[in-house]
């Protein structure tokens, strides 16, 4: 954990204000072992699994889902499908180890092209979609961000989602230095 990280209770507090909440199926398994971290049984809260199909998720298909949020709950980083070290990784504000990103934008985007610069200068290779131009890409981006049209996003492996991620998270993500 870097310094601008702290622990509130049993939820890690990443880059300032970020929180952390892993979600699993106690009927397919025990909860997953990231210290730190609170974990909501979708079992047993029928409307954790409500939340997660607003994002397009499965509870089936995808857990562990880790959801990352703004304590006003505006979620940063979605992870889905995740091993006990990715969920570390994630709940720490980092990404997931060697998969190129693919960048949803736009061309108007002030954001997008910040992060365009930062990815380059980092000598990080990406993929780009632009939303205004594919429908489909639109309508997962707005699904997977709980109903906003969020950009940039990155996607990692299909698996991991940073939604407009501020320069020392998106750093942070796409750091290859820490394990």
């Amino acid at each position: 954990m870097n310094g601008n990280n702290s622990r509130v209770g049993s939820v890690f507090v990443i880059m300032s204000d970020l929180h952390c909440q892993v979600y699993y199926d106690s009927s397919r398994g025990a909860a997953p072992a990231v210290p730190g971290v609170s974990a909501i049984d979708v079992a047993a809260e029928p409307a954790a699994a409500a939340k997660l199909g607003r994002l397009g998720l499965s509870a089936a298909d995808d857990l562990p889902v880790a959801l990352v949020c703004e304590p006003g709950g505006k979620l940063r980083l979605l992870g889905l499908r995740l091993s006990a070290e990715e969920l570390a990784r994630v709940a720490d504000g980092r990404g997931l180890n060697g998969s190129r990103p693919r960048m949803l934008a736009t061309g108007w985007c002030g954001d997008c092209a910040r992060a365009k610069r930062l990815l380059g200068e980092a000598g990080v290779p990406y993929d780009e979609v632009d939303v205004d131009g594919n429908a489909q890409a639109a309508r997962e981006l707005v699904e997977k961000s709980g109903g906003r049209r969020v950009v940039p996003t990155l996607v990692f492996d299909d698996r991991l989602w940073a939604f407009n991620p501020a320069p020392p998270l998106l750093r942070r993500l796409i750091s290859r230095a820490e394990s």
